[in-house]
């Protein structure tokens, strides 16, 4: 239902920046960002269980030695997904550009440790 809430308010602000962006691109643009934000707000009780979930099954990882780099990598891409989002509802195509370079290299950053451990093991499997 909360989904259904969200789907609603996007779709509705949409209409509302559509209808507003001839006349008034700054006014449409604001909608756009309180609209990201109020969507954000109302999904914060689903955020929540997800955090916990993803704070046990890091505990876990820990607890085995193994860390967790594809969720780090999937919170990294979804952040950045949403400043990039932003910054193309602001007007800003270049910087949103550069903010998705920033987390490609951050990702593949990321993804290194996970690489070499990979590495280690087929290694040690060959030797």
């Amino acid at each position: 239902m909360q989904m259904l809430r969200i789907l609603v308010l996007c779709l509705s602000a949409a209409l509302i920046c559509m209808t507003l962006r001839a006349a008034h691109p700054q006014i449409a643009a604001a909608v756009a960002m309180a609209a990201g934000v109020a969507a954000l707000m109302l999904s914060g009780a689903d955020l929540g269980g997800f955090a916990r979930t993803l704070q046990t099954l890091e505990d876990c990882a820990q607890a085995a030695g193994q860390p967790l780099y594809l969720l780090k990598i999937c919170g990294i891409a979804m952040i950045a997904e949403f400043a990039s989002d932003i910054c193309r509802d602001a007007g800003e195509a270049a910087l949103a550009r550069r903010i998705d370079v920033g987390v490609r290299i951050g990702i593949v950053a990321s993804a290194l440790p996970a690489a070499a451990e990979i590495m280690e093991s087929i290694a040690a499997l060959l030797a």
